[in-house]
């Protein structure tokens, strides 16, 4: 093969390999996970976040991925924040969020876009859409006889959390699952920790352009910035199902196929999380 057809050989590759990059991140996928914990029965927890809510094909986007979680049968529905983009997203959001319903409940907390797009305006769209807002609270529901109490805070970026507020009455070594829903992950960095079996959390868009994660930390340290927003926990693991000490902590990919930056090479994707007992697992 001569020099020529080798370069056109190498410049097609890469092409195909750049342009494969923007089809797998239209992909969405559904991400299956067990964990065991302390439960009486199998808790069935869909999780999604990161809508980023700008127009109708946003929207049809997020409700097309609702409509699969729903498809699942969960028990509960938690959402981890960045509903719309800006406030031109609002509109949109009780429509794509039409029809969402579980046994026990659909619970969000908020993330920085929804703080800066009108906080107030987002929770009372979430709240008559059927949603339980936390904010900084916690509350408990019962599948049968297994107990789950859920806890929520706001963003991270918004305000510095009322831990002892958030977990208040929710015992040190808990005998039963605790969930916190955080749209920043650095909140495995609090303290209160240890008092959670579950941390969900966003943010990350699962790094949106896929690089090692060397490069993110580089980026962050050189530019400031890098394509994961800016977190002490989240620029270090960016996606996935990780353990720290005896908490498990699931950081989603997001909904949101990308705005002024498309997905390459990382997909969108709704979560199921179910919780079987320590003991089956």
């Amino acid at each position: 093969m001569s020099r020529r057809s080798w370069g056109v050989a190498v410049g097609l590759t890469g092409l195909l390999v750049l342009l494969g990059g923007f089809v797998v991140g239209r992909w969405t996928r559904v991400r299956y996970l067990a964990l065991p914990a302390p439960v009486h029965e199998p808790v069935r927890i869909a999780v999604l976040g990161d809508f980023h809510l700008t127009d109708e094909a946003s929207m049809r986007h997020a409700r097309a991925c609702l409509q699969r979680a729903l498809a699942e049968k969960p028990d509960l529905i938690l959402l981890v924040g960045d509903y719309v983009h800006t406030h031109h997203g609002l509109p949109y959001l009780a429509r794509a969020l039409a029809g969402a319903r579980a046994p026990l409940g659909v619970y969000a907390v908020l993330g920085n876009h929804d703080h800066w797009s009108g906080k107030d305006a987002v929770i009372r769209t979430l709240e008559q859409a059927g949603v339980r807002v936390l904010r900084e609270e916690n509350l408990t529901v019962r599948k049968n006889g297994t107990p789950l109490t859920l806890v929520g805070i706001y963003d991270l970026w918004f305000k510095k959390p009322d831990w002892a507020k958030a977990f208040r009455g929710v015992p040190a070594k808990p005998t039963h699952p605790v969930i916190l829903l955080s749209h920043n992950p650095d909140a495995v960095l609090s303290p209160y920790r240890g008092r959670a079996t579950l941390i969900v959390a966003g943010h990350t868009h699962a790094g949106q352009v896929w690089m090692p994660v060397m490069a993110h930390r580089a980026a962050q340290q050189l530019f400031g910035r890098s394509y994961i927003p800016k977190t002490r926990y989240g620029t270090s693991h960016p996606y996935g199902l990780y353990r720290e000490g005896n908490t498990w902590v699931y950081i989603t990919s997001g909904v949101t196929h990308g705005r002024s930056v498309p997905r390459w090479y990382t997909r969108p994707e709704l979560s199921i999380i179910e919780l079987v007992p320590e003991q089956s697992h």
